[in-house]
């Protein structure tokens, strides 16, 4: 499991708990069915009239694999299989198929098959992967526009929820004992805003925002493929390709780096 997730996950519970149950005496007027329905079913009508119902199947998906799974795939991982190739297929031709079905990589596993099927040129190899590298960020900064675009709409439809419960706390002003009715109607009518603001401010922005960053951490993944591959075609020496790889991170990324032994033993 993606434990930054997991741990952003239990932090917005807890502050959202702890808000709810310090903030009244009555905790249970949070529980009101109509300002829940309002935000989460306006949201979702919504959001179907914006995206079609695949687009969002597609977004659980990477939601699924990105977020709660174990996405997370360390420079060190994709840096030491391109080393590991470089010196396979320096002495074994056939180094890169029978290497292919283990790469723990997916984009580096996808282009070993794709130089695996033949009767491709290095120049069209690269064209190609190229194309399906920008095809993959497309697609991903896609899905995070949709999640961003889902944060637009709970905040309105809190407010339309307060709204009605403002209208129907006003109908009653004239009526007996409305006084006594007015603190409780108008806090009912207020928690509909409340999920509005939590649903798109501990939901839908940070999820957005999490698979942005997760996206470019995937294109420098895939860059250092397509770069990885072009340097062992041409037979570079190994230690050429990972030091030319490295030049993708930082200092201190580099000097934190797992290669070679060190990552076997980890």
């Amino acid at each position: 499991m993606n434990l930054s997730s997991i741990l952003g996950i239990a932090a917005a519970l807890l502050v959202l708990l702890v808000s709810v149950f310090t903030s009244t005496s009555n905790s249970k007027i949070f529980l009101d069915p109509h300002g829940i329905l309002i935000v989460i079913g306006g949201t979702a009508a919504a959001g179907m009239l914006c995206f079609p119902i695949k687009t969002y199947l597609r977004v659980l998906t990477v939601l699924k694999n990105k977020i709660l799974g174990n996405y997370a795939l360390r420079y060190d991982t994709v840096i030491n299989e391109l080393v590991d190739l470089a010196k396979g297929m320096r002495d074994n031709a056939d180094y890169a198929r029978n290497k292919a079905k283990s790469v723990n990589t997916p984009f580096l596993k996808d282009a070993l098959e794709l130089m695996n099927l033949g009767g491709i040129s290095e120049e069209s190899l690269d064209e190609i992967l190229l194309k399906r590298a920008e095809t993959y960020s497309k697609r991903y900064d896609h899905d995070a526009v949709v999640i961003k675009a889902l944060s637009k709409f709970p905040p309105a439809f809190g407010l339309m929820g307060t709204t009605l419960g403002m209208i129907s706390l006003l109908q009653q002003l004239g009526g007996k004992d409305a006084q006594k009715f007015l603190g409780v109607s108008m806090a009912l009518g207020l928690v509909a805003t409340f999920y509005g603001i939590v649903l798109a401010n501990l939901v839908f922005i940070p999820i957005a925002e999490n698979l942005t960053a997760v996206n470019k951490e995937d294109e420098t993944v895939r860059a250092i493929v397509i770069d990885g591959l072009r340097l062992i075609r041409k037979k570079e020496h190994p230690k050429m390709v990972e030091e030319y790889l490295k030049s993708y991170l930082l200092p201190h990324e580099r000097s934190s780096l797992k290669t070679g032994a060190a990552a076997a033993k980890a």
